[in-house]
């Protein structure tokens, strides 16, 4: 893998790296989460402790919401693209990705819903 320096070249190139291998695609992906784990789980505790009310989380859970709306239409361009250029399999990947996203997306909205209190329901007319 390309030093931060060589991949910032080659984006102003218009280039993006790619590797040669599945075994060094997984190695990419798990260097990646692994070495940004420990910050990711810090800022995301520390944010989730601040969070008072049901309110507090739906500014978060909005804009979850919109980030996953980007990266579904990501993927169903490059799953239509994949499909015009022959590759089958990688084009049902990313199906199944785009499928699964839209999925989370329903659930993140419907999070981000139940942030608004509604009337309680007495539990003898549940």
């Amino acid at each position: 893998m390309p030093n931060a320096l060589t991949r910032f070249f080659m984006r102003l190139m218009g280039k993006s790296w790619a590797y040669n291998s599945a075994e060094d695609v997984r190695e990419a992906i798990a260097k990646n989460s692994f070495d940004t784990l420990e910050e990711k789980v810090r800022t995301h505790t520390q944010g989730a402790a601040r969070l008072t009310d049901s309110f507090a989380f739906q500014p978060g859970l909005v804009d979850l919401h919109d980030d996953l709306h980007d990266a579904w239409h990501y993927l169903v361009a490059i799953r239509s693209r994949a499909r015009e250029m022959g590759y089958s399999t990688l084009a049902e990947h990313l199906d199944a990705a785009a499928e699964t996203t839209a999925a989370t997306l329903s659930i993140v909205a419907t999070a981000a819903e139940a942030t608004v209190p509604g009337p309680e329901i007495p539990a003898a007319n549940r």
